[in-house]
């Protein structure tokens, strides 16, 4: 083999080249191949490239040629049409192959983290169900579920948070433990906690709901309004946490006391003490936040349920109130104006946000309810940055046609992972 580099006015027909781009580039079955005829000579001199790779070993020249070979042949103007068509075409093709690559890769990137979400509300049930009988093994897991969760909501990626929105078998007790564990996760990191204080509100949001398991099925999972007797029940949960994890040797007491004042509020008006807001850890301040937006967006009943960028507004209306407002300002950067999970209107079309954008709080990624991707036929997502796309307001599943609601699981819940 001898290659040499020619540039493409030295080209002549009877070279052995190698094209330097790829096959949706140009019109040829293969990169390496030798010229043939004036064609095929033409083509190769329109295609843009300065120099190229001539194996001379595999050519049918007596001599290599010199700079003063002969200039590419005049071309006429209907081939130079017809050529101008094909290049065209070929970048046609090219650019949406490209664009096919960057949907399978999003939705790939979503599958994974779903499984990915799935596989940690697993590890979160046997957690759970091991705290009483063995304390030790449970607390071994729990400490490698927070540690997972830690390093997922550090490392860097274009997307902070993916809609994992599927229909899930498992109660939702974990689901909700494990929304409040990533919220609160990766909220502590953008506040600056030092990693043991992450590791706290780690511990703290993932054993949120575990005293619910002392709650009735009947009244935790109930599907129309709560009697009286039925909501004070409901809220002894963080009582009833304490109360079975102060055996659990393993487990400080910051983190224990902390569970127990989750649902406090600054004001008082909060459960099961209704002390105030000196009386609350850092670390249940920041949960309560993550707590209370996942209530909001996954309640039992639909009335009590609001779209996430309703949700972010109502807990900031009573943020002196009921929170730690410099917390709540860090949340509200961290999630959006346009949470995950909200379902949006733009430019006549509606989708819902399945990705929300690191540092960009109006321009997440969109899943299009109007148009599929061309040649899948799956759902299209769009990129509001890169198709410039400006989404005019969220709105609520209320005002969503029936078959978009079936079609993209709009009725479910709006459960969050890390993206993987």
């Amino acid at each position: 083999m001898e290659n040499v580099s020619l540039t493409i006015k030295d080209l002549q027909v009877g070279h052995y080249i190698n094209l330097p781009i790829g096959w949706t580039s140009h019109p040829f079955i293969l990169n390496s191949f030798l010229i043939k005829d004036e064609k095929q000579l033409r083509i190769v001199q329109y295609l843009g490239l300065d120099t190229i790779s001539v194996d001379l070993s595999r050519s049918k020249l007596a001599q290599p040629p010199t700079s003063a070979s002969l200039q590419p042949a005049p071309i006429d103007p209907a081939s130079a049409d017809k050529l101008a068509q094909q290049q065209a075409a070929l970048k046609g093709r090219q650019e949406q192959q490209t664009e096919l690559a960057q949907q399978q890769a999003w939705w790939k990137q979503i599958r994974h983290t779903r499984s990915k979400y799935q596989d940690k509300l697993t590890l979160l049930k046997d957690v759970y169900s091991k705290l009483s009988l063995q304390p030790e093994k449970a607390m071994e897991q729990l400490e490698l579920l927070a540690g997972e969760l830690t390093i997922a909501a550090e490392q860097q990626h274009d997307f902070s948070f993916v809609l994992c929105n599927e229909e899930l078998s498992s109660d939702s007790i974990y689901q909700n433990a494990m929304n409040v564990a990533v919220l609160s996760t990766r909220l502590a990191l953008q506040i600056s906690f030092n990693a043991q204080d992450v590791a706290i509100v780690t511990q703290t949001a993932l054993l949120s709901q575990f005293g619910m398991l002392w709650v009735p099925p009947s009244i935790r999972n109930k599907r129309s309004e709560l009697t009286k007797p039925e909501v004070n029940y409901l809220k002894q949960h963080p009582a009833y946490a304490v109360q079975k994890l102060q055996g659990v040797d393993a487990l400080t007491d910051t983190v224990i006391h902390s569970i127990l004042q989750i649902n406090e509020k600054f004001d008082g008006s909060g459960y099961p003490r209704g002390i105030k807001q000196d009386k609350i850890s850092k670390y249940a301040q920041l949960v309560a936040i993550a707590t209370r937006y996942n209530e909001m967006c996954n309640a039992n009943l639909p009335q009590h349920r609001y779209s996430p960028h309703l949700a972010i507004g109502l807990l900031f209306k009573v943020a002196d109130k009921h929170y730690n407002k410099a917390y709540l300002e860090q949340f509200v950067k961290m999630m959006g104006i346009y949470p995950v999970g909200t379902i949006v209107s733009y430019d006549n079309n509606q989708g819902q946000v399945q990705m929300s954008v690191i540092d960009s709080l109006r321009q997440p990624l969109i899943v299009d309810f109007n148009e599929l991707e061309p040649i899948k036929k799956q759902p299209l997502l769009r990129h509001c940055a890169t198709d410039n796309i400006t989404i005019a307001k969220g709105i609520s599943s209320n005002n969503i046609e029936p078959e978009y609601l079936a079609k993209f699981n709009l009725v479910q819940r709006r459960n969050l992972y890390f993206p993987s």
